[in-house]
């Protein structure tokens, strides 16, 4: 039944403003979650990642909020986490299953099955989004971030070419505990450098709505293409 709406919505060239609609229900829903549980989820994350020896640290919009505002952002509806992905022990989705995170869906390379970008969601309604970070060059790391694709519905996409993707470089440095929410998290000593290079330098200015535009960051648009599982 959904296939079915979903051409006839692609056809009608309703498609793009039916899907904001169910996003803007979905993201308020994931608002009133968020705003709810989304301390407690991060304090439980960073504990089972710590059990199975596993270094997590914020990024994107968390390590922003973390940073700028001493919390989370307003108008956040997701935890964006990181680890290294040499550090990940093998059965890594099991034990997070195991502390009630439950995998929804991968974004992963066709070519060698890499993930790239995990999402999990728990029973309070929370998703976090765990980004995988590799080694770019001597003074890079790296992860990707999926995008829309130019002009398909998203399962088409994902039996067809894919989706776009970019990759974030940021400086290698130590990670270091600091407090927030009377917790004590891994963060890069070079934090103000990492969100730089991610949201330019203007991004101690809130922006609710914000695009990359024409800001000066340090994305990278690759030809490879991920898929999703």
């Amino acid at each position: 039944m959904r296939d079915f709406i979903v051409k006839i919505a692609l056809k009608l060239g309703l498609y793009k403003f039916l899907v904001k609609i169910d996003t803007y229900f979905i993201n308020k829903k994931l608002c009133r979650n968020f705003k709810k549980y989304g301390v407690e989820t991060f304090i439980h994350l960073d504990e089972v990642c710590r059990n199975m020896g596993v270094k997590m640290f914020p990024i994107f919009g968390t390590q922003l909020g973390l940073y700028r505002d001493k919390g989370f952002i307003p108008f956040d509806n997701d935890i964006d986490a990181a680890v290294f992905a040499d550090q990940r022990p093998d059965n890594f989705v099991e034990i997070m299953a195991q502390g009630g995170f439950k995998l929804n869906k991968v974004f992963y390379f066709k070519e060698d099955g890499r993930a790239v970008i995990e999402q999990y969601s728990t029973e309070n309604g929370v998703h976090v989004d765990i980004f995988n970070v590799y080694e770019l060059s001597e003074s890079d790391y790296y992860c990707y971030v999926g995008r829309r694709h130019e002009t398909k519905e998203w399962k088409e996409a994902n039996e067809t070419d894919g989706f776009p993707c970019v990759i974030w470089p940021f400086e290698k440095c130590e990670l270091i505990e600091k407090e927030y929410f009377g917790h004590k998290f891994f963060m890069p000593e070079k934090t103000k450098e990492w969100l730089q290079g991610v949201f330019g330098e203007d991004f101690m200015t809130p922006v609710k709505n914000w695009t990359v535009g024409e800001r000066k960051t340090r994305i990278i648009h690759p030809q490879e293409r991920i898929y999703r599982k």
